[in-house]
């Protein structure tokens, strides 16, 4: 029986785009919310800051580090199949939650086991999008990850509300049934051209391959870590995100201690989703142009995060102050991530799409860990939350910096939906062109040449012939003997 599979930019490809965004949705509230569940957390357990930031933060590491396992199911068995996994297995994570007696048990159920879930979940939503797009990835990219805003935005003050009418455990089965939905989603995901053709060559590679695959195997995975533009991206992602989710574990609590309310923090995350949302729609946009360079809008937007974050406790004790900052935040913060595509494909090509975005958020993932547990770890040392957020800001500024340096060298004016394979081909192709032009310019002027000296050579013979002195006689007379000598000879 014939199969028929999506091809890029068109037909299934739009369906698949609309359930990697329902997708994102369901991350921002883990991603940017991530504070409300924190104060949940402190109100049930009574337990220290750095404890409850522990459970959150193994969660935030794993949803980002467990992408090389998503990664591994995505390239044996399909994004699909990787996207209901993880959702299945958040999904009753949460559920064991909401009866787990102390903060040791949500260490396990939350931190190890929803973590692994939802990250493997959370990647699948991504590379699937590579796989469907090519000439419109960055805006399909885009519209993608803007789910994260709206779902932030939507779902901030509802499960602030939850929690205030119905408790931490009512809090947990809402967010078990939420998640369930990552099911759902899952099942849109049809496998693309590319997503197969993929498949193909990872089966061939394994069926060709001897005892020493996996030696070859880790020597691209080094390959991978040790290319110094790639080595870049991974730091400037560790520290950035280190700085970032600090502040949004954080960020309520701070609001809340400087004498605001649970709602009134909910509504702040709000901002900073909806402006998250607006940015990665506009960025996505703007990107598939030729005339942009993603390398700089990545860097940049770390940067402008970096000043505002160390700033902020100047500006931050008034609610308008909050509010610039969180609309700051969700303008900048989300738009790394709806550049990565793009960039993974440019420094590594669409083949390794999966295994060096993979590598991108593990490194991801370890910032999402140590950043909860730094700020914790302030705060029960004696210090602020405004303190901890400042350190924040200058983590920022350090990943910032790796960010720049991301972008400098010899990247061969790539397109984001080239891959190298198609650089490297254009590169060629405009050298060969040009060698080409050269050779028949010199050909011309050759030719040229040619045809000026036998028009002389063509003038010269006829000077020669018009200005002969020999008689036709003698010349008659002499075709003549010639002739009789041949005849003769026969």
């Amino acid at each position: 029986m014939t199969r028929y599979f999506t091809l890029p930019d068109q037909g299934w490809s739009w369906a698949v785009l609309l359930a990697s965004f329902g997708s994102h949705c369901i991350h921002g509230f883990f991603l940017t919310a991530i504070g409300i569940l924190q104060m949940s957390l402190l109100d049930h357990y009574k337990e220290s800051v750095f404890k409850t930031s522990l459970a959150l933060s193994i969660f935030l590491g794993l949803l980002s580090s467990s992408g090389p396992l998503a990664s591994l199911i995505a390239n044996r068995w399909s994004c699909r199949v990787s996207l209901v996994t993880g959702g299945f297995i958040v999904s009753l994570s949460l559920l064991a939650t909401a009866f787990m007696p102390n903060i040791i048990f949500v260490f396990f159920s939350l931190g190890i086991f929803g973590g692994v879930g939802i990250g493997i979940a959370f990647t699948s939503s991504v590379v699937v999008v590579g796989y469907n797009f090519e000439k419109k990835r960055n805006f399909a990219s885009g519209v993608a990850v803007s789910g994260i805003g709206i779902g932030a935005f939507t779902l901030a003050p509802l499960m602030q509300s939850a929690s205030n009418y119905f408790g931490y455990r009512g809090l947990m089965l809402m967010c078990s049934g939420l998640t369930l939905q990552y099911c759902v989603f899952g099942a849109l995901l049809y496998p693309s051209k590319l997503e197969v053709s993929r498949k193909k060559e990872i089966k061939l590679s394994n069926y060709n391959s001897s005892q020493g695959s996996k030696l070859q195997r880790l020597r691209e995975v080094y390959f991978f870590l040790s290319k110094r533009a790639l080595l870049c991206v991974y730091i400037s992602m560790f520290l950035c995100n280190l700085g970032i989710y600090l502040v949004f574990l954080h960020f309520a609590s701070y609001v809340t201690s400087v004498g605001f309310s649970k709602l009134e923090a909910a509504f702040l995350i709000s901002v900073c989703g909806i402006c998250n949302c607006m940015s990665r729609i506009l960025v996505g946009s703007a990107t598939n142009s030729n005339n942009i360079d993603e390398f700089v809008l990545y860097a940049g937007s770390f940067s402008l995060i970096g000043l505002t974050t160390v700033l902020f406790p100047l500006y931050g004790q008034t609610y308008g102050g909050q509010v610039f900052y969180m609309v700051t935040l969700g303008m900048y913060s989300g738009i790394c991530y709806a550049l990565l595509n793009s960039i993974s494909v440019i420094l590594a090509g669409i083949n390794n799409l999966a295994t060096v975005y993979g590598l991108i958020l593990f490194f991801t993932g370890l910032g999402c860990f140590i950043g909860p547990l730094l700020g914790g770890f302030i705060v029960n040392s004696g210090g602020t939350y405004g303190q901890s957020i400042t350190a924040a800001g200058i983590l920022i500024l350090i990943g910032a910096i790796f960010a720049w340096v991301s972008g400098v060298g010899d990247r061969q004016g790539a397109h984001p939906a080239d891959t190298e394979e198609t650089i490297v081909f254009h590169e060629n192709e405009s050298k060969i062109i040009k060698h080409s032009k050269e050779n028949m310019e010199n050909q011309t002027e050759k030719q040229n040449e040619n045809v000026t000296d036998s028009n002389d050579d063509f003038r010269k013979e006829r000077t020669k012939t018009k200005f002969s002195t020999a008689p036709m006689e003698d010349i008659k007379d002499k075709s003549s003997s010639e002739t009789n000598s041949l005849l003769s000879k026969c």
